[in-house]
């Protein structure tokens, strides 16, 4: 797996990704979801309705932004999900 490659799961080619600024309709708010996992990616591809899209980006780190990482599911990630999923 290359660490400087991230998917998104769409149902169109996001072709330069966006930030989106209002709107708290996902479970961790505002954002661009990513994954490191082509497998993941298509599933969220699959639960949107026409085309199954994985569009692939390579990434490259960037100080300014905020940026929360769980290397695995622990407890922690558990319970930040469990957070993030209480507010909305």
């Amino acid at each position: 797996m290359d660490r400087n490659i991230v998917y998104h799961g769409s149902n169109v080619e996001v072709a330069t990704p966006r930030i989106l600024q209002n709107g708290f309709y996902k479970d961790f708010g505002y954002g661009f979801y990513c994954t490191n996992y082509e497998k993941q990616a298509k599933r969220w591809a699959m639960t949107r309705k026409g085309a199954s899209v994985v569009n692939r980006y390579k990434y490259t780190s960037d100080m300014n932004l905020k940026i929360l990482k769980f290397s695995e599911m622990t407890d922690a990630w558990l319970d930040f999900v469990a957070d993030c999923r209480r507010i909305y």
